[in-house]
């Protein structure tokens, strides 16, 4: 009987897992409620064997709880074949020989507590393993759509949709991309599908640090439909993300360059704070870039103080930007002008210094 049983439990696995691997094929999805039926039926026929079989005697109660969950183990294996097909008499009949044997298992130890997990109305628990039986057998449509593989189905083919939605246009986003990415390698990457006219990398305001992404312009829409096709292609040890950028209403802003920089636009400064600021933020700056290289280009506009370059805490490696403290307010705003010049072949950016809470 045990061999038997075993068979068919290996036999229902291979089909549930046949199944699993095409949930659309209707004919491995009837094999595997067959076998699971078969597998069912049998164990509660075993359990209503050994339930009958069990001697109620002074040396049953001695066993304690080791039994009383055996027998716990049983009822509830023949209560779910029986809930799998209410229709069969033979699996209603043992699910019930289960019942009163563990009911009576649990009277003569005194585990009054467990009984209303007993109860055929179930309750929470019960709801919760009728819930899980059916996301198994993705037996009603609400089960299977909220089913990972669904919900990743949907996903998918939402981004697909939104992507063969844009309109063809000469700026494309990249993303995932190296932390040392920069102009000379991105035109190098994309030297075959046209001429790159600017180059915007994405960074965060307060600290111009890298985001991992950026804007590129072709100097056609066929050029910029060329790099599109390189969408998964590897750059710099990454796969590349590459789409059309979704267009800006009324167009878009002037804005300068972030890690990498614009080589034709530049971002205009922040509002100049109540009562002025004697610190300035600098960014989309050369990595060759020094003290005194910048205190030479600020030399017509006050005294510097102190310069303060931002580096990786990691790695210790520059992040292209950093903060500098003039000698007065004045000197700041004489300095504040000179946003958007060339400093070193990069369109520097220059901005008020976002004062700390």
């Amino acid at each position: 009987r045990t061999m038997a049983l075993a068979e068919l439990e290996k036999a229902f696995k291979k089909a549930r897992k046949a199944w699993r691997a095409d949930k659309e094929d209707k004919k491995l999805k009837k094999a595997w409620k067959k076998a699971k039926a078969a597998f069912e039926a049998a164990k509660a026929e075993s359990a209503a064997a050994d339930s009958t079989e069990t001697p109620k005697t002074e040396e049953t109660k001695a066993n304690g709880d080791a039994d009383l969950n055996a027998l716990k183990k049983k009822f509830k294996a023949a209560r779910k074949a029986w809930r799998a097909d209410k229709t069969d008499k033979k699996l209603k009949k043992a699910f019930k020989a289960a019942k009163a044997a563990y009911e009576e298992a649990q009277k003569s130890s005194g585990a009054e507590e467990e009984k209303e997990e007993t109860a055929t109305t179930a309750g929470v628990k019960r709801g919760r393993e009728e819930e899980e039986e059916k996301k198994e057998e993705g037996g009603d449509a609400t089960a299977a759509d909220s089913s990972w593989e669904a919900l990743s189905a949907k996903k998918k083919q939402k981004t697909s949709n939104d992507l063969e939605n844009l309109e063809a246009n000469p700026k494309c986003f990249l993303g995932n991309l190296s932390w040392d990415i920069d102009d000379d390698k991105t035109r190098e990457f994309f030297k075959d599908c046209g001429q790159l006219t600017d180059i915007y990398w994405l960074t965060n305001k307060e600290d111009g640090r890298f985001k991992g992404c950026g804007f590129v312009t072709f100097e056609s829409t066929e050029a910029a439909q060329k790099a599109v096709q390189k969408n998964g292609l590897e750059l710099m040890g990454r796969p590349l993300k590459i789409n059309f950028a979704k267009p800006r209403p009324g167009g878009d802003r002037q804005r300068g360059g972030g890690k990498g920089g614009s080589k034709g636009s530049k971002r205009e400064p922040s509002e100049r704070p109540e009562g002025g600021t004697s610190t300035v933020f600098v960014g989309n700056l050369s990595f060759d870039i020094d003290d005194d290289k910048m205190r030479d280009f600020a030399k017509d506009c006050g005294e510097i103080y102190k310069i303060r370059w931002l580096t990786d805490r990691e790695s210790g490696d520059f992040k292209g930007c950093g903060f500098i403290d003039f000698d007065c307010a004045e000197s700041v705003d004489n300095f504040i002008k000179k946003n958007g010049e060339d400093l070193m072949g990069r369109i520097i950016r220059i901005d008020y210094a976002t004062p700390r809470n």
